[in-house]
């Protein structure tokens, strides 16, 4: 369906209030991660370099704080997210501000007592850390990195409706730029004053600058905002935040679980072996899940605009675009994966050819399941087959132990290819099929092997390009950017050439 074509479309008699705007969205997801790779790179470089690996591992330990700091908010910025699309689509402000005020009221108060939890226990934390790192750096860097989330956890309501609005590159160039600055000043200023405090220090004040920013696109994109009754409309947050939190706990456990059992049952050598690609594979995931986010709110509209056929026809083609982003970037995975990690940590890595396949292979459908991802947080079905991921972690964890313990890492990612077929496709298909992606169940098993099997078959000049470029082009930096922009333009050409077709006839049968 055209840009055009949807704008023009009528929902109960009141017109559609934007343009779809899903390109600057998903460019502007695009800067996001860079940025942010960007800023992690140098942080890890710099502090490393100038301070020892001491400061370096408390840096690491300052995203997981941050991370655990800002799941207080128990899934309520998502669930309002869902719940904003239609009242945004009907102009209807009243709701919307209802909504907006819900959120705010309810996730202060999260933060309010969350607040007064934690800092007591990183403190604590900190006294009980092992290691030469002075006891008042390691609880100063853990709480202002702690204030920087809940500042973060402040300016929520504003995110959510901008992302609902379909404005979500404002806060994606908010925290871009944030990203960057607050690493370059806290960088310079840790520097010249040789205190590494003063780069979690400058993070948090530049934060607040962040709070400030977003405070002032929210209030010029929604003007007529105003202070309402939250009580009705935070009954039904909080009862579809609680299935969102569910995804996101599992979410978090599934793919922070693989080091812990690798830990467990191999040894701490080749967890470090095992990492270096992990790090890799997981930007890749990364890149993907920002970009379809940023995608959501655009799919969201087109699903309240359409009946079931087309809405049938909207997943099937977004499924096999996603396809196709997954088997061009498990080539890339497979082929220059290797150089990556040479380049970045040094050394020539030991890890074999099959390792690399079946990483590659995990990766591939890691992927493929983030189409299935944003239908369900387009249509805000999170209470339907809710229990799926608190089945996936076990049998993954389960999968896991069993075969690392005689496979090595090998073993954990055969558990993840096969936890991805069993659950993330088999149950998928069986349970979500009919309320979230208007098909049967045939019809769901069919669109997603034969978007599998497309891609690939898609992919087969490219890897073959990928293999000259392995016998002919001996230099490490210039083959991997030659092989990688050649892939970037193979994957843009073939995308736009399936949204292409798959527009006009989405257009026939609107």
């Amino acid at each position: 369906m055209t840009e055009d074509r949807a704008a023009e479309v009528e929902v109960n008699g009141a017109p559609a209030a934007l343009r779809l705007r899903h390109v600057p969205n998903a460019v502007s997801a695009i800067v996001l991660f860079c940025a942010r790779l960007l800023a992690a790179v140098l942080q890890l470089r710099i502090v490393d370099r100038h301070w020892g690996g001491a400061f370096t591992g408390l840096n690491a330990l300052s995203n997981q704080v941050l991370l655990y700091v800002t799941l207080l908010e128990l899934g309520l910025s998502q669930s309002a997210i869902t719940l904003l699309y239609e009242p945004l689509l009907k102009r209807d402000h009243p709701r919307v501000c209802g909504m907006i005020a819900a959120l705010r009221h309810d996730v202060r108060m999260l933060a309010l007592v969350g607040s007064i939890v934690i800092f007591p226990a990183l403190v604590l934390y900190a006294r009980l850390i092992q290691g030469p790192l002075p006891f008042a750096t390691v609880a100063g860097t853990v709480a202002f990195v702690a204030a920087s989330g809940f500042m973060q956890l402040m300016a929520i309501h504003f995110q959510a409706y901008l992302n609902a609005a379909e404005q979500l590159d404002k806060v994606n160039y908010t925290f871009a730029g944030g990203y960057l600055l607050k690493t370059g000043v806290g960088l310079l200023l840790a520097i010249h004053w040789n205190n590494y405090l003063l780069l979690p220090a400058a993070t948090a004040a530049l934060t607040a600058a962040e709070f400030a920013a977003l405070k002032l696109a929210f209030h010029r994109a929604f003007p007529e905002f105003c202070p309402v009754d939250w009580r009705e409309p935070a009954r039904a947050l909080r009862s579809r935040a609680k299935y969102v939190l569910i995804q996101r706990v599992a979410g978090v456990a599934y793919y922070q679980s693989d080091f812990i059992i690798l830990s467990l049952t191999t040894s701490l050598v080749i967890v470090k072996d095992y990492a270096k690609f992990q790090y890799v594979a997981a930007a890749l995931v990364s890149v993907v899940g920002l970009v379809a986010a940023s995608l959501t709110t655009s799919i969201a509209r087109m699903q309240l605009r359409y009946h079931a056929e087309n809405r049938r026809r909207q997943y099937v083609t977004a499924q096999l675009g996603i396809s196709i982003i997954g088997a061009v970037l498990m080539l890339a995975f497979c082929f220059t994966a290797r150089s990556v990690v040479s380049m970045v940590f040094g050394g020539d890595p030991e890890v074999s050819t099959e390792s690399i396949v079946l990483f590659g292979t995990a990766l591939f459908l890691n992927i493929v399941k983030a189409a299935d991802d944003i239908f369900i947080m387009a249509k805000g079905a999170f209470e339907i087959g809710w229990w799926i991921p608190a089945v996936e972690v076990p049998v993954y964890v389960v999968t896991g132990v069993v075969l690392s313990r005689y496979m090595g890492f090998n073993g954990i990612l055969l558990a993840s290819i096969a936890t991805n077929l069993t659950i993330a496709i088999t149950l998928k298909g069986i349970v979500l099929s009919g309320p979230v992606f208007d098909c049967s169940r045939s019809q769901w098993y069919s669109s997603r092997f034969s978007g599998m099997a497309k891609a690939l078959v898609a992919v087969v000049p490219l890897a073959a390009a990928y293999v000259l470029a392995t016998l002919f082009v001996h230099q490490t930096v210039l083959r991997f950017v030659a092989s990688n922009l050649l892939g970037l333009a193979y994957l843009v050409g073939i995308l736009r050439s399936v949204v292409s077709k798959r527009s006009g006839a989405l257009d026939q049968v609107s």
